[in-house]
């Protein structure tokens, strides 16, 4: 599979690739986060700096920041952000996918996506099931104040969508009245989006006009 609509699943409901505005984030000096259960907390002293300008993770109690691993890698690339163990150790990127290889095989196709929406200056939070990967929100919009305005669907490049998947994402995209987008991550680990619209599937080789 490559990244040409004539070739990605189900082409009838694919309309043109979908694209994103630039907008350049702030760079911050490193705060530091200590890595616990698979997510990284921010103290409260850094938090704000940290949620308030990139619109990264979710308040905890104590007033500390939850970072999703997605938003972890981002912000230590980013050198944003140094991800220490409650010992002190410092730790990078490639022990953190590592160590969630198992509970989450996808992280860093799903990375990549992220990273890309937040290099055009999107706010990104994660979805939230069905196999919806992330929300995205419209320029200028805040995450908790207004709704987002996509959901995006990570796919890679050789693996494709069942129908039933297909149908279930539509759906869950219409019904929250929301855009959704396909991101397609080929093997050199470029990000292609395309706009999907919802498409209903009929049997035409029977006098039933009911969807499948």
């Amino acid at each position: 599979m490559t990244g040409d609509n004539d070739s990605f699943p189900d082409p009838d409901v694919i309309e043109e690739e979908d694209e994103f505005e630039l907008e350049e984030e702030a760079i911050e000096e490193p705060a530091e986060a200590v890595y616990e259960n698979g997510k990284g907390y921010v103290a409260s002293e850094d938090a704000d700096r940290i949620s308030q300008q990139g619109f990264y993770g979710n308040r905890t109690d104590g007033n500390r920041l939850e970072l999703e691993p997605v938003e972890l890698l981002h912000l230590i690339e980013r050198k944003r952000l140094i991800v220490k163990r409650s010992d002190g150790e410092i730790i990078g990127p490639d022990t953190i996918v590592k160590e969630l290889l198992d509970e989450n095989p996808d992280l860093w196709t799903s990375y990549l996506v992220f990273r890309d929406l937040r290099s055009r200056g999107y706010a990104v939070r994660q979805g939230f099931g069905g196999g919806i990967g992330f929300r995205v929100y419209a320029r200028g919009d805040r995450p908790g104040v207004a709704s987002a305005t996509q959901l995006v669907y990570v796919l890679k490049e050789g693996v494709p969508i069942s129908l039933s998947d297909l149908d279930m994402v539509t759906r869950t995209a219409a019904g929250s009245r929301k855009k959704l987008v396909f991101a397609l991550v080929d093997q050199n680990g470029e990000v292609n989006f395309y706009r999907v619209a919802q498409a209903t599937l009929r049997n035409h080789g029977s006098d039933d006009n009911g969807g499948l």
